[in-house]
């Protein structure tokens, strides 16, 4: 699953359990033969501590075979469900299966005469059936249930990373809604599939497949497995029968109905053979499906020979639905995503969401060919995901591209830590399982997994995961079978990397000093880690050190031990550059000590993204020409990113070589490949440049750039120079349906707008979902905090909407946050106008004391009306994660 901690950054709060443990009291005199005062007081442990294993196997699920039809109307699931099951390990009489929220109609056993009907208890969240006789592990049998799913009165709540857990989702059910188009669709991470069919719905169970699903003959359908048939059956209705060989666990369950177009594609195997890859869009992205989803079969090639291990499954197909409650998900060969994949080719220019179709990809080898067997366990899916993101940008953009994207994974798990707090990667003490998404399983796994590819090499690496991947081949498995798989393949013990890494919380924090003595032509290098020790591990860091002197550079293989770590080289003059940790691998947070003249070799000469913008940031603050002449010279490295870093922080060459560097942004502004090099160009421009004719064509130019970014951040430049100009342009582009131009529109109405650019707001809004529509609502708020009493019931009337019917619990938020602010807006006046009356009449000015009072009274009611409004809402939501900011 695609946990969204990238781009928006949106901090994540998480509990950590405690262990609890208690002193023990005075003993008796008579118990021992000390006094009770002399006798030593004990911190002992009274409980085991929390322990999240594997679940108990029971029973075994076989074969899962259901059919299905929908209640729209009711918002429900007619279904019937056949599982073949066999005791695990020891005789049973007894079948407890998950089924949340259903109304059981039927139980029987499937016999090869009559079915004979089982008693059975059911209490909402487990069904218990009472088997007819004692089975031996040697015996299979079948049951039969008729049942509906009820998923609008599912009690289990969400997540941060899955923000509903009801399992199976109506869309517009009633239609009544024109911007949406009637599905449905399941979301089964972690255990709500059992919403909709009954199983043992835990990720150590595998289970083959069937399932038929019908619906009106307008919708199409998607499930796991091979499109078998599918049958008309004379009543306007269409039943799709899906079936999967392989077994896989019933979390990884999909269906997903709508009236999408299916974009066809495919990709050969080794074998030469074509398997189906089709994208399931809304009719609108039809044309634009193969630059959303093309490279797929790209990636699928890449990731089978990377990892030796083909593609294990009969098709691969991806979904774009709406109002998805997490990112994506990655269901065995029908990913569903969220509707931010839906992107013309236009926006593609400005950036797609290939590591997302990478991430879920990867899944089918790493969580659903081999599954963690446990959710403690949950970082052997999503860490690999994670990682798969750096392997396909190094393959198809470059090592540049990669560790770029991996900077900003750590700076992920740097900041959920911080809000959370710190975990052990494999966390077997976690207060609830949804916990387990979060950025040490998603963000620190990936780094981690880097690391040990650094050290190991590609070579054991991916030989170690192609080991693992052959033995556990649709079975599950725990971290240390990852361990034993990939020791096989280096011949080396690794228990001291996992122990550190994957069992204790925490990262090394190093702060790195350096000395040349040249009387005795030695390097002194200091390494200290400076983690709190009493809760982190001390590290052992295997690290390389470059050391560039003016021979040439020398590699060194060092291994920090040491918490206070000195090592000591020869060297026959004073180091160009000192560069430590020289593969930018290690997941910690470093502060390096070096001589000015060392950090802008680095900048010129070190080869990697991180090596560039640690010495961007030593130097940005640094006014010497030396300085300012590599930052200018840096505006021509190859690498986009190198040249973005640099603009945004080129503020000292701007003061001291104007002419020089408003040049060079002219010719990025109109001339650089890549759109968000000439859009930050633009911007710098426009801060630093007056109003002139050259600098005015550079922006009108660029209003016809084929970035969306580049033509927003002209607009902006636009509004710098000339609001009413910017106002006018606006007007007329409120019409292009790309969420960057809209957001830019706001923000100019936010400025300099007025009332009658409202319905924009108001019809904008409507129209965006997720990370889009939450982004627009900031900019809306800035303009409703300045338009008048009327305007200010419309936006009330906006958030209220926005409360009751967004599915992003963040946009939900902000609905909320914003009736808030209007509701000290509101306080604010009256308070302001309260003052105003007192001076009136204390003036004796009592007639426009009292025409003021009359606009107060107004405040206070709206004041008190935002207040009640507020608590109903509050009484109404259901949303954990809102719940947990608006009720403190």
């Amino acid at each position: 699953m695609t946990y969204k901690l990238y781009n928006s950054c949106i901090l994540l709060s998480f509990l950590c359990l405690l262990n609890s443990c208690s002193v023990l009291n005075k003993t008796k005199q008579s118990d021992v033969d000390v006094e009770p005062e002399s006798a030593p007081v004990l911190n002992i442990q009274e409980e085991i501590p929390v322990y999240r294993g594997s679940e108990k196997r029971i029973n075994d699920l076989i074969h899962t075979q259901l059919k299905v039809s929908f209640n729209w109307e009711e918002q429900k699931m007619n279904g019937e469900a056949w599982l073949k099951l066999k005791p695990y390990a020891k005789n049973t009489d007894l079948l407890t299966l998950d089924a949340k929220s259903m109304e059981i109609l039927e139980v029987s056993m499937v016999n090869d005469a009559d079915n004979e009907v089982l008693d059975y208890d059911y209490n909402q969240y487990f069904l218990t059936i009472y088997l007819p006789r004692s089975f031996s592990q040697k015996e299979q049998y079948e049951v039969y249930i008729k049942y509906i799913a009820c998923p609008e009165e599912v009690k289990q709540k969400g997540s941060s990373a899955i923000s509903m857990a009801k399992g199976l989702y109506f869309i517009n059910a009633d239609g009544a809604d024109p911007n949406k188009p009637q599905q449905v669709w399941t979301q089964g991470q972690t255990e709500a599939n059992s919403v909709w069919f009954p199983t043992i719905d835990d990720p150590i169970e595998k289970t083959t497949q069937e399932i038929y699903i019908t619906v009106e003959d307008r919708f199409k359908t998607l499930s796991n497995g091979e499109l078998v048939y599918a049958s008309l059956n004379g009543d306007g209705t269409r039943t799709d029968y899906w079936k999967m060989d392989q077994p896989h666990s019933p979390y990884l369950f999909m269906m997903a109905i709508g009236e999408f177009s299916i974009v066809k594609d495919s990709w050969a195997r080794n074998d030469s053979t074509l398997m189906d890859v089709h994208y399931y869009v809304e009719p609108e992205f039809e044309e634009h499906a193969k630059a959303i989803f093309g490279k797929t079969p790209k990636m699928l090639s890449y990731f089978s020979e990377l990892l030796g291990v083909d593609y294990p499954w009969p098709k691969y197909h991806q979904v774009v639905v709406r109002d998805y409650v997490s990112g994506a998900m990655e269901n065995t060969t029908a990913t569903i995503h969220g509707e931010f994949l839906h992107q013309t080719k236009r926006e593609i220019i400005d950036g797609g969401n290939e590591s997302i179709i990478a991430h879920e990809l990867f899944h089918h080898w790493f969580g659903d060919l081999v599954t963690c067997e446990s959710w403690s366990n949950l970082p052997l899916n999503e860490s690999f995901a994670n990682y798969s993101q750096y392997l396909w940008d190094e393959k198809e953009y470059g090592k540049m591209e990669a560790d770029m994207n991996a900077f900003g994974e750590m700076e992920g798990f740097f900041i959920s830590a911080q809000q959370s707090g710190h975990f052990d990667l494999i966390r077997f003490d976690y207060n609830d399982k949804e916990d387990m998404f979060d950025g040490h399983s998603y963000n620190k796994g990936g780094r981690i997994l880097h690391m040990l590819r650094d050290y190991l090499g590609d070579a054991a690496f991916f030989k170690g995961l192609n080991t693992y991947l052959k033995k556990y081949a649709y079975k599950t498995t725990e971290a240390h079978e990852l361990r034993m798989c990939l020791e096989e393949a280096s011949g080396e013990d690794l228990n001291w990397f996992f122990n550190q890494w994957f069992y204790e919380k925490g990262h090394p924090v190093l702060d790195i000093q350096q000395e040349y003595l040249a009387e005795s032509k030695e390097l002194k290098i200091m390494i200290t880690q400076k983690q709190n020790l009493e809760k982190w591990p001390l590290y052992k860091l295997p690290i390389i050190i470059d050391i560039y002197t003016e021979n040439g550079i020398e590699s060194k293989e060092h291994v920090i031990l040491k918490r206070f770590d000195t090592v000591i080289y020869s060297l026959e003059q004073s180091p160009l550059l000192v560069n430590v940790d020289a593969h930018k691998v290690l997941l910690a947070k470093k502060t390096e000590h070096k001589p000015l003249s060392q950090w802008i070799y680095q900048l010129k000469n070190a080869p990697l993204w991180l090596d560039k913008k640690e010495a961007i940031d030593e130097l940005k603050s640094k006014n010497d020409e030396a300085t300012i002449n590599a930052f200018i010279q840096a505006l021509d490295h190859d690498f986009w990113n190198v040249k973005k870093m640099v603009i945004k922080n080129i503020s000292n060459s701007v003061e001291n070589k104007p002419e020089k560097v408003v040049q060079k942004l002219k010719q990025l502004a109109i001339n650089d490949s890549h759109p968000k090099v000439r859009a930050i160009a633009i911007k710098k421009l426009s801060s630093i440049v007056d109003k002139n004719d050259e600098i005015s064509a550079i922006y009108i130019k660029a209003l016809k750039d084929s970035s969306y970014r580049v033509v927003g951040e002209a607009l902006k430049a636009i509004k710098e120079m000339n609001p009413q100009k910017a106002l006018d342009l606006a007007k007329e582009m409120e019409d292009i349906e790309n969420v960057l131009i809209n957001i830019t529109i706001a923000s100019i109405y936010g400025e300099i707008g007025s009332s009658t650019e409202h319905e924009f707001f108001i019809k904008t809004i409507k129209e965006l979902n997720g990370y889009n529509k939450y982004s627009f609502m900031q900019q809306y708020l800035k303009y409703i905090l300045k338009q008048d009493d009327e305007e200010l019931e419309k936006a009330t009337a906006v958030l209220v909407d926005v409360v009751n019917n967004s599915y992003s619990w963040y946009v939900k938020l902000s609905g909320y946050q914003m009736i808030i602010r209007l509701q000290d807006l509101y306080s604010q006046k009256a308070q302001e106008l309260i003052k105003q009356i007192d001076i009136l009449r204390a003036e004796g000015k009592e007639n426009e004391a009292n025409s003021l009072e009359k606009n107060m009274n107004y405040y206070k009611a709206q004041e008190v009306q935002l207040i009640e409004l507020m608590t109903v809402l509050k009484e109404k939501e259901t949303d954990p994660q809102v719940l947990k900011y608006i009720n403190n």
